[in-house]
């Protein structure tokens, strides 16, 4: 049985083998509901990631000036990851899966910000600070790509 779990990356690394990355799952008691109980659990899962994603992608490690390219739109991979995985816990109720490598054929889907929420969160990151964006995203919801996309979001974002 595999492990659905929520890697936070962005379009610029999906170019790439996925390596040494880090993904988000409920816990053991998390993945053992049923029904609403467990769809809830695999969302806030998403969320995470996703916030986790927005914090390292407007890091203000990397403040950026004008002349510097705008931040890497970040993506949440929907992926199931073998039950072996090594995990620790991350926070109650949720675990942090060590996963050396990304087979992108047990990808079940990619998320994305929808254009103009991501281009409004950029603007607000340059004006206000990352928090501001990071805000901005965790107020919208991501868009759903089957897996079967990704050379489709890929060239998009060329």
């Amino acid at each position: 049985m595999a492990i659905r779990c929520y890697v936070p990356t962005t379009l610029t690394a999906l170019r790439s083998p996925l390596t040494d990355v880090r993904a988000v799952a409920p816990d053991a008691q998390g993945r053992s509901l049923r029904g609403e109980e467990f769809e809830s659990a695999e969302f806030d899962a998403m969320c995470i990631a996703a916030a986790l994603a927005a914090n390292a992608v407007f890091d203000p490690a990397e403040t950026r000036t004008g002349t510097e390219a705008a931040p890497e739109r970040r993506v949440i991979v929907a992926y199931d990851a073998p039950e072996s995985s090594p995990t620790e816990t991350l926070t109650e109720g949720f675990d942090l899966i060590s996963l050396g490598d990304v087979d992108m054929t047990r990808v079940a889907s990619f998320h994305l910000d929808e254009d103009v929420v991501w281009d409004e969160a950029v603007q607000l990151a340059e004006e206000s600070g990352p928090s501001a964006a990071e805000d901005r995203l965790g107020a919208s919801d991501l868009l759903w790509y089957d897996s079967s996309e990704l050379e489709q979001l890929l060239g998009d974002a060329d």
